[in-house]
């Protein structure tokens, strides 16, 4: 699965999309915090999860391969699938 390794690895710019901006502002409002830095890195991986999606994989699926990356920096489990419903609804097509 691609989705974890994408904040691991993405260096940062400013998000310019307006959806991309809204997709950080709701994580935001869930409660997740990161550094500005990070914002290229988030939302590259909402755009794996919707390729995971897309290539079949479920929603616990992907969460658990997230999970895999991001539980050693804080994020649970709820956090993470949190994360993969919101970026599946904000980025997947219907």
């Amino acid at each position: 699965m691609m989705a974890g390794a994408a904040l691991v690895t993405s260096a940062a710019i400013a998000a310019a999309d307006p959806a991309d901006d809204a997709y950080l502002a709701q994580l935001h409002a869930l409660g997740f915090t990161f550094t500005p830095d990070r914002d290229e890195a988030v939302v590259a991986m909402a755009h794996l999860i919707c390729y995971d999606r897309s290539s079949g994989l479920t929603p616990d699926a992907i969460a658990k391969d997230v999970h895999q990356f991001m539980g050693p920096r804080g994020l649970t489990f709820g956090d993470v699938t949190s994360m993969v419903s919101l970026a599946e609804s904000t980025y997947c097509p219907s």
